[in-house]
């Protein structure tokens, strides 16, 4: 198989999936549910354990869809950017083609055996981002129109019970003033309430001192500057979590909430099979031994193995970052 082969069966066979005996056995003897929530949950795909509440959660959201004969519905929440570090910016890139095929394969023994399909929504935190890491709007609808854009590419492919979509919170869930609105009142409560300490620093080592765009939307290269409204950022970081509508949105009764950590009452099924770093934050590589295997680099790690990349033209998907395909020939180690 040439990359060429692996990238057109990652678009275009994403869903194809044959269930066995045994499986509809399941199916027959236990009831659909019981078999859904077995592939939800599947090892193959899941990175890391779940908690007894989160289980209660997913068989929940899975009861409450079957019993309403409606298609299971998945959430993947996300940045809704690219980082400035890499060379695709502002702009999707491989990374984001991965992880897409990836999680049509997670759900495609789903799609397959219960005819109301499949839902997933890929839950943009773009709005955000503008405020909080600095970055300029139009760089962020830039990534947001490629990212629709890329859908568009597999959704011939997909079969017609599976729907994908990207969802902002403004417009699609929030107006600007209700988001505004809602946010300030966080904020205000949050700042006289008094903001941690602690959590701020978490706040700046965990994110904002690698994602955070100095000179973008302002210009924030002076340090004093930065330092000067980075206490307010952090608060706003942690506000917009709170954001009502957008939890009822990503964490309803009604959806399975999929990310590539682990996080709280969500499954952790990394960006690939092979990865966790996230796609929105990271650049994609096929390694080569026997077979084609979809990586994910950080920024850090992409530093560390370019020179070793060879690439290959194509013109499969006509789009920015895609006229060639990055390969590497190793099986790398990086954990993330």
């Amino acid at each position: 198989m040439t990359i060429f082969d692996h990238v057109l069966r990652r678009l275009t066979k994403p869903t194809e999936y044959t269930a066995s005996t045994e499986e509809l056995k399941t199916i027959t003897f236990e009831g659909i549910q019981t078999y859904i929530f077995n592939k939800v949950t599947s090892g193959k795909f899941r990175k890391t354990s779940l908690d007894q509440e989160s289980i209660q959660n997913i068989k929940s959201a899975i009861h409450l869809n079957v019993s309403k004969n409606q298609p299971i519905k998945f959430t993947y929440p996300f940045g809704g950017y690219k980082s400035w570090r890499l060379n695709s910016f502002p702009n999707v890139d491989w990374a984001e083609f991965m992880t897409i095929s990836y999680v049509l394969r997670y759900i495609a023994p789903i799609a397959t055996t219960y005819q109301p399909g499949v839902e997933i929504f890929f839950s943009s935190d773009d709005v955000v981002i503008e405020l909080i890491d600095n970055y300029p709007r139009k760089d962020l609808d830039l990534y947001v129109y490629s990212f629709r854009k890329l859908l568009s590419f597999f959704s011939p492919y997909v079969p017609k019970n599976v729907t994908l979509s990207l969802q902002q919170v403004v417009p699609d869930i929030y107006t600007p003033e209700e988001y505004h609105a809602e946010l300030e009142r966080i904020f205000s409560q949050m700042k006289h309430e008094g903001f941690p300490q602690e959590r701020a620093r978490a706040l700046h080592n965990e994110g904002f001192a690698f994602n955070f765009l100095r000179n973008g939307k302002q210009d924030l290269t002076n340090e004093d500057d930065y330092e000067r409204v980075f206490p307010d950022l952090a608060i706003y970081s942690d506000a917009y979590l709170k954001l009502e509508k957008r939890k009822a949105f990503v964490r309803g009764k009604d959806k399975i909430v999929l990310f590539s950590n682990k996080i709280p009452n969500a499954i952790d099924i990394g960006s690939t099979n092979v990865s966790k770093a996230k796609f929105w934050a990271g650049t994609g590589v096929f390694e080569k031994d026997e077979r084609y295997h979809d990586r994910i680099l950080s920024p850090t790690q992409w530093d560390q193995i370019e020179k070793q990349i060879s690439y290959e033209e194509s013109d499969l998907i006509q789009m920015d970052n895609f006229s060639k395909i990055p390969v590497i020939e190793e099986r790398l180690n990086f954990k993330g």
